[in-house]
């Protein structure tokens, strides 16, 4: 299949430099929380740099998953009630929900479903990680990120080619080959590029690179592996993105082998993720 659009990767990089800068913030806080030297001081200075950011924070805290008791009204307060072993999550998913304030014209999917993917992902996968004796954080964040790229071409093309029209995705299609066909790149391929300019730490952005475990000269990490299984889950519980059930489906018994997970773990992992997913999906709205 020809190449309808080649969008060039410095291109879709520069156009990601005027995306709201939030993710970036999340990489610092990161390294922030990998210092036990650093408290609660150090990290409201770091999300004060994004005032979206940090007006979300604050809603989110006052949302029905985090809400204690009276409203708080200052990022001080916010972060006091949720902790800080909570931060991070709470950032994090405040990161996409400011990232899903653009649409996207050119995937076969609303931004709505990318978003609720993201989190539900996100959270499978750090319910995975400590199973493989994986970094829960890291794990997070790549389910988190894993679209990132994918929103950040989309914008390039509404920018750069107004009147460009994707090919549809065929029902029986993959979505990574409908990407190449389409843009000439990946939204792997630019989510690492992104992530690694952002400075994220490469168990977060190697892992959203291989997710489909395909095509790879070496041995895939395993938190890339545990990516994938994380997203299996997610595409299990209809939260899935078009095109990708086939990534998953692949060897996943193989897979679950060699975490130790057999029928009965994975369906009570699943049940807690969804659990969770349910409630804190209101946050990204």
């Amino acid at each position: 299949m020809p190449v309808t659009q080649s969008v060039p990767l410095a291109r879709v990089l520069q156009v990601a430099d005027g995306l709201p800068s939030a993710p970036r913030i999340l990489a610092e806080l990161q390294v922030l929380l990998n210092d036990t030297n650093n408290g609660l001081d150090e990290i409201t200075v770091l999300l004060r740099r994004d005032a979206g950011l940090t007006a979300r924070v604050i809603r989110i805290a006052n949302g029905i998953v985090y809400n204690k008791g009276d409203p708080v009204a200052s990022l001080e307060e916010a972060l006091g009630r949720i902790g800080f072993n909570e931060v991070y999550r709470l950032a994090g998913i405040a990161a996409v929900a400011q990232l899903a304030a653009f649409e996207l014209r050119h995937y076969p999917f609303r931004i709505q479903r990318m978003r609720e993917n993201s989190l539900f992902v996100a959270l499978a996968a750090e319910e995975l990680a400590p199973l493989a004796q994986l970094d829960a954080r890291a794990a997070f964040t790549a389910g988190l990120m894993r679209s990132a790229g994918r929103l950040a071409i989309d914008v390039t093309v509404q920018r750069d080619q107004p009147y460009f029209r994707a090919l549809p995705l065929d029902p029986a299609g993959r979505l990574g080959e409908w990407e190449t066909a389409n843009f000439g790149l990946g939204g792997g391929e630019v989510s690492e590029a992104l992530l690694r300019k952002w400075k994220f730490p490469y168990q977060v952005y190697v892992p959203i690179r291989d997710q489909y475990l395909r095509g790879l000269s070496v041995d895939p990490l395993p938190e890339a592996k545990i990516l994938n299984v994380a997203a299996g889950i997610a595409d299990a519980a209809g939260i899935g993105l078009p095109g990708e059930a086939g990534y998953w489906s692949e060897g996943a018994d193989e897979r679950l082998q060699s975490f130790d997970i057999d029928a009965a773990l994975l369906a009570d992992l699943s049940a807690r993720v969804q659990a969770r997913f349910e409630k804190m999906r209101a946050t990204l709205a």
